[in-house]
């Protein structure tokens, strides 16, 4: 599955090869070469497609057929430094057969001729240990960059904090950039830094990079070998991807390679971006889950901050049952090895995005709709039609005579705006109307030292905001109408007009918070569970800039717009109607807490808000 260009925010994640390069001329000459074709699959001719001119996602360019392989030569002008594609099989270039792996990444620096050579489906890997350290010289060129964009145009850059934490945490950027460091020191650095800004949408992203850094931080053989929460400050197993499955359900971790795993959860915390000074957020974030279409912030950050040389994990652990510790010295794994063990090892795991929604019907008259994304671009995005989805879901409430419904938001991250809008058509709420918030910026002119290092997607509207004419006040610039909403809500014929409940977790940031947020605000039904991510006070969004630094090649996500509350509002939050936390005990049993409760208030009679 290949993404376009323009939709780089959430673009499928490859592996790279780190190629030193140069530009000669004025363009790099780069021959690209594929092997091992399996003679079994159906295909007519043999292409490239990338993300960058000559090369497109959208039309192959044909390889020609030599001795066993099969390659193209491609001239690539001064201006592209690196580049994504993948090899395809295709007939009149319609429907091509993607390679099954990740995007290819290729780099270029300090050559003028490169050749690519390639087995077909064959991952390439990169040790980070044969890679030179980054040199101060280079690194504070790229300082200079992320303090621009922080001091001149995000604009949530005070929300929580004065000048002088912003000072503190820049000049301790800079103090980390000033040695040789090797890249993944310097996406810690950068991290640690944007996550004290206490944004959720600022963070040195890991989705967007290039091949060399998603290789560092993503596909190293350095992953657990599980999945787990954390539950009262405690790593509790659920999934276990080891291969003689030592971990069961229910298993405690007490140390990872001599460290406690409480001391290992304090020392991550600082790197996590998250909205406001809440912690349940930034623990939730560093859980392991293992899906294949996100990525754990645990993966990426600990063995940064607890490097080991070995790809082994000595683990003390308690199962349940048993009457002591014991010690267990396990290989580590990578992610994609994880997710392929737990996919085919337990029915119960999602096998992709796309079931992250699905409804029941329960007895009873009970039903209940999950809604773990609201993904509709990028990176394993949902294929599904959501539309169709709605429809269909509630039809079958409807004709099952459905009384209670829960929706399930608890693993729900955000996405795209249409995804709730599309929702809110199937409840009884005549109009929305919210004007308790406004639109922000902190510049009208784009910085120009940014626009060379600048992707996203669509028409830069951003660049020039002068033309909106907003009104200056208190330093901001203020955009009223673009966070109002004031329209009228079109009710579908199956709008559901019974007892609602939605179950909510430290996950729902972004979109799953505005979800949260509206399902009160509306008087939908009544929440269960724990205080969402995102904050009363406003979160940053909407347009998303990605900056890519020049010389260490990480890449920023960051916003230009905020939203902000015009009342003042605590740090904090959705809280729920009732606060519903899962234990220990439960995870152990595989009891879900929350769904468990709400079924017996239910079961009980015991009505907790239906809508008149």
């Amino acid at each position: 599955m290949r993404y376009p260009f323009t939709h780089r925010l959430f673009t499928i994640i490859g592996l790279c090869v780190f190629i030193s390069s140069h530009l000669l001329l004025g363009q790099t000459e780069v021959t690209f070469q594929v092997s091992n074709i399996p003679a079994g699959l159906k295909r007519g001719a043999v292409g490239l497609r990338g993300d960058k001119s000559p090369l497109s996602w959208d039309r192959s360019l044909k390889m020609t057929e030599k001795e066993g392989h099969y390659q193209v030569t491609v001239e690539f002008p001064a201006e592209v430094t690196d580049l994504e594609f993948k090899f395809v099989l295709f007939d009149k270039d319609k429907k091509p057969t993607w390679e099954g792996i990740n995007n290819r990444s290729l780099f270029l620096g300090k050559e003028d001729i490169l050749n690519y050579e390639a087995n077909w489906d064959e991952p390439a890997f990169i040790d980070p240990s044969t890679l030179a350290k980054l040199k101060p010289a280079a690194l504070l060129q790229d300082f200079e960059l992320i303090k621009t964009m922080l001091l001149e145009v995000h604009p949530g850059l005070y929300r929580y904090n004065d000048e002088a934490a912003i000072e503190k945490g820049l000049t301790e950027l800079k103090e980390a950039f000033s040695r040789p460091i090797t890249h993944g020191e310097a996406y810690l650095a950068i991290s640690k830094m944007l996550a004290s800004l206490q944004c959720g949408h600022t963070f040195a992203s890991f989705f967007n990079q290039n091949g060399l850094i998603k290789s560092v931080i993503h596909w190293q053989q350095d992953k657990v070998p599980f999945t787990f929460r954390w539950l009262e400050n405690r790593m509790i197993v659920q999934y276990d991807a080891t291969r003689d499955q030592v971990l069961p359900r229910g298993t405690e971790v007490l140390q990872i390679n001599g460290y406690n795993t409480k001391e290992i959860l304090e020392d991550l915390i600082p790197y996590v971006s998250s909205d406001g000074a809440g912690r349940a957020a930034r623990v939730a974030q560093l859980e392991v889950q293992g899906f294949d279409f996100r990525y754990d912030a645990f993966d990426v950050f600990h063995p940064l901050v607890f490097p080991f040389e070995q790809p082994e994990l000595t683990l003390k652990i308690k199962r349940v049952g048993e009457p002591a510790a014991k010690e267990v010295v396990l290989p580590a794994i990578t992610s994609a090895d994880r997710y392929s063990t737990l996919v085919n090892r337990y029915s119960t795991f999602p096998k992709d995005r796309n079931a992250m929604l699905s409804y029941e019907v329960k007895e009873d008259g009970v039903g209940v709709l999950r809604l773990g994304s609201f993904g509709l671009m990028g990176w394993k995005r949902l294929t599904k039609d959501y539309k169709a989805f709605y429809q269909e879901a509630f039809t079958s409430l409807a004709k099952n005579k459905v009384k209670h419904l829960i929706i399930d938001l608890r693993d729900n991250m955000g996405g795209n705006d249409e995804m709730k809008d599309e929702l809110a058509t199937y409840f009884d709420v005549d109009r929305f109307i919210d004007n308790s918030r406004e639109g922000r910026t902190r510049y009208l002119q784009f910085p120009e030292v940014l626009k060379t290092y600048i992707q996203s997607w669509g028409n830069p509207w951003y660049y020039d905001l002068s033309t909106d004419k907003p009104e200056l006040k208190d330093g901001y610039y203020i955009f009223p109408r673009s966070h109002s909403i004031n329209q009228k809500n079109k009710k579908k014929p199956a709008v559901f007009k019974g007892e609602v409940y939605l179950l909510t977790s430290p996950r729902n940031g972004s979109l799953a918070y505005y979800l949260a947020k509206d399902f009160k605000t509306f008087e939908i039904g009544k929440s269960l569970g724990q205080e969402t991510d995102g904050n009363l006070r406003g979160i940053n969004g909407g347009q998303i800039l990605f900056l890519r630094l020049p010389n260490s090649g990480i890449e920023i996500d960051f916003p230009v717009m905020g939203d902000f509350s015009l009342t003042q509002q605590p740090n904090q939050g959705v809280k729920p109607d009732i606060l519903v936390q899962p234990t220990v005990e439960d995870a152990q049993l595989g009891v879900d807490t929350e769904m468990e409760y709400v079924l017996n208030l239910i079961r009980k009679g015991q009505s907790i808000g239906q809508r008149n």
